[in-house]
């Protein structure tokens, strides 16, 4: 292979130890809590069957033909209608369909970072969004977390000295809902308290929210777009965690002005998203599918999170710590001192037992040396129970 003909970017795509931990997931002879994807059993396939000949009916070949590139005025007018009742005043114009979340970020990178640039992320963060930002060669800022989303405190400090020196950010990004890995929730003054930030500082907000239906205990707090008064909130949306993953479909919400940029960056990418998933997606919501989805998925991962609650409580040993998260898919357990997460997942790979160990979430690899992520969405309770007595005995006896 002439690798010497590579681009320089090409040595930040780097991401091979995840991507051995996913080849997990579909193996049918391991207990995997390394997965973090929804739960094929609670799919809508009855609903979705009967709308896929409706749509077929309606639309006919229409359905098989490309779309244009900032996706299908459908789904467009069904996301105007999904956001507003959730706070958010858009139009269909201020609105891009991508194929997936994950596209938007690379779309968002691709025409915001020059090699080096400044861009804040979580630390943990998504590793997806971390291996997006990086492979444009930006310099990555990490910002501490706790159970109430990033730390502002940390985040001012660190952007004191940022513009102290001269240099600057260009954008931050978050999950503030269940972040994963973390499962923590930005609190409604730190998510204002950024936004101030980025007002007085002069930057934009990458504000992503898979997770955000996905809240059992408690009501869902206020996007950060609620409170943005200058089109300085980028907005990306999914219906993968909640309804459909294999539809590939995503959304940006930010002033038309800038989805106009993002849409010729998607032109060049892939020209256009998959109408048949859009048309299909559009027609679950309109019909009422997405709504009775979310009510039936809320108490069924909840009774997982719950059962992984109590079975940590159970059998983990007194020397690791982690805290009960309020929604999405993840806990997030911290190690002894003693045990670093790579060496253990050896051992409990042995024993067909899988997670992800914390390092792929950081910007440093290091830091994510004592810390692994439990996922709770894909296993059942009785799973749960059984994985985590074994690794609670990894650990013990390690």
């Amino acid at each position: 292979m002439l690798d010497n003909l590579f681009a320089d970017r090409v040595e930040e795509m780097s991401n091979g130890e995840l991507a051995e931990f996913m080849k997990l997931v579909g193996q049918g002879d391991v207990l995997s809590f390394a997965g973090g994807i929804p739960a094929s059993e609670v799919f809508p396939y009855n609903g979705l069957k009967d709308l896929n000949d409706r749509l077929l009916n309606d639309l006919g070949a229409e359905v098989f033909q490309y779309c244009s590139t900032d996706g299908s005025d459908n789904l467009k007018e069904y996301i105007v209608g999904f956001l507003g009742e959730r706070g958010i005043n858009t139009s269909k114009k201020e609105l891009l369909i991508t194929t997936g979340s994950q596209q938007a970020l690379d779309l968002i990178s691709k025409i915001f970072i020059n090699t080096g640039d400044n861009i804040i992320v979580e630390k943990p963060g998504y590793v997806g969004g971390i291996g997006a930002i990086k492979s444009y060669q930006a310099n990555l800022i990490g910002i501490d977390l706790d159970k109430d989303g990033l730390c502002v405190n940390i985040l001012e400090e660190k952007l004191d000295r940022i513009y102290a020196e001269g240099e600057q950010i260009k954008f931050i990004y978050l999950v503030p809902d269940y972040s994963n890995p973390s499962g923590s929730r930005l609190s409604l003054e730190r998510r204002k308290k950024i936004l101030e930030l980025a007002e007085r500082y002069d930057f934009y907000i990458i504000e992503d929210t898979p997770y955000s239906e996905l809240n059992y205990f408690n009501e869902r707090l206020p996007f950060i777009k609620e409170f943005d008064q200058d089109n300085r909130v980028i907005m990306l949306g999914s219906f993968s965690k909640f309804f459909i993953p294999g539809m590939r479909v995503g959304w940006v919400c930010i002033e038309e002005g800038m989805i106009d940029l993002l849409t010729k960056a998607k032109q060049n990418t892939d020209l256009a998203s998959n109408t048949y998933g859009q048309e299909l997606l559009a027609l679950a919501g309109n019909s009422g599918l997405v709504d009775e989805q979310l009510k039936r998925v809320k108490p069924f991962y909840k009774a997982r999170l719950l059962k992984m609650e109590e079975s940590l409580q159970k059998f983990f040993p007194e020397n690791t710590s982690w805290y009960q998260p309020e929604g999405g898919f993840f806990f997030w357990v911290r190690l002894p001192e003693n045990i670093k997460s790579r060496d253990l997942f050896q051992v409990a790979i042995k024993n067909k037992l899988a997670f992800v160990t914390g390092n792929s979430f950081f910007p440093v690899y290091q830091d994510g040396n004592h810390y692994i992520r439990l996922s709770f969405s894909d296993t059942t309770p009785a799973e749960i129970e059984k994985g985590i007595a074994l690794l609670a005995g990894i650990i013990i006896d390690y």
